[in-house]
């Protein structure tokens, strides 16, 4: 008998027996002789040896994958140095083309007709009777006077007995202050500068122009304006400036700062009536007039100031 016949006549054996002794534990205790080939079941085969595993061959190198690959980063730019600070500017821009192009507001009316228009317009104020009281006690109504080209334009807020008597805008002891201011001081003519007020006919005593008086005559300023185009306004005193701009802030809060009237670069300051009564306003009455002046180009005179 071969070696091969007993290994697989021990192994058949050793299967029929773990077989047989799983039956007893399951309390068999015979079974048919014909069954014994079913429990055994087939003799299993003799494994055979494993053959040797072949060595792992190197991988072979990936070729990259879209979509699998970080994407180079691009080279870094250099940081670029800040914007350089823009300072604000303290003197107001140029006024024509934001005040005319206002809608509302009539076009430019050319150099040669502005005086046919006011002298109009001055008739029109002379026969004005909308304030009766005013009406009945003036002597003659004060219109305003001045350059026609002027680019600076002077507003008080009514006419006084001077200039009841004369019909001139800032004549007597006031008006021989504002002619020093801007003729020493700012080293301009008075005759090339525009002067009005807001009323053209006095009140009575020289009294605070009353709300409904200054309704009924704002429109003949506001005409002057249209007509003259200043590129600067310079009010004078607490009631000039509360009308034209609109506010009930205190003069001390106006002065010393830029404002705008339709447009127009406005300084507030003292009128010269409280300079005369008040004479330390005179130095801040003086700044005012330089920052106007700086805005304008003008370089002071080589003078004492004004007062």
């Amino acid at each position: 008998m071969t070696e091969a016949a007993d290994d697989e006549r021990r192994v058949l054996a050793r299967v029929l027996r773990q077989s047989l002794e799983s039956l007893g534990r399951a309390g068999v205790d015979r079974i048919p002789i014909a069954s014994l080939g079913a429990i055994a079941g087939p003799i299993p085969a003799r494994p055979a040896s494993p053959a040797p595993r072949p060595a792992p061959a190197a991988p072979a190198p990936r070729s990259p994958e879209v979509g699998n690959t970080l994407p180079t980063p691009p080279p870094s730019r250099p940081a670029e140095p800040p914007p350089p600070r823009v300072e604000r500017p303290t003197l107001p821009p140029p006024v024509a083309a934001s005040l005319f192009g206002e809608p509302g507001l009539a076009e430019v009316v050319p150099e040669t007709d502005r005086a046919p228009q006011l002298a109009v317009l001055a008739a029109e104020v002379s026969r004005c009777t909308r304030c009766a009281e005013l009406a009945a006690t003036r002597k003659q109504t004060v219109f305003g006077e001045g350059s026609v080209t002027a680019r600076l334009m002077f507003i008080g807020e009514a006419p006084g007995a001077d200039e009841d008597e004369t019909g001139r805008p800032f004549v007597g002891r006031s008006g021989a202050l504002l002619t020093d201011m801007i003729g020493k001081g700012m080293g301009i003519p008075r005759a090339e500068v525009y002067i009005a007020n807001i009323l053209k006919s006095r009140p009575p005593g020289n009294r605070t122009p009353e709300p409904e008086e200054v309704a009924n005559c704002i429109g003949y300023l506001e005409r002057q304006v249209a007509i003259i185009r200043p590129q600067f306004l310079c009010l004078l005193g607490k009631t000039a400036a509360s009308v034209l701009l609109e506010t009930a802030l205190p003069l001390g809060k106006l002065r010393g700062k830029w404002h705008r009237y339709r447009g127009i670069p406005t300084i507030v300051t003292y009128h010269p009536s409280a300079l005369l009564r008040n004479p330390a306003w005179k130095k801040d009455a003086w700044e005012d007039l330089q920052i106007l002046m700086q805005a304008m180009g003008i370089k002071p005179p080589d003078r004492k100031r004004p007062g």
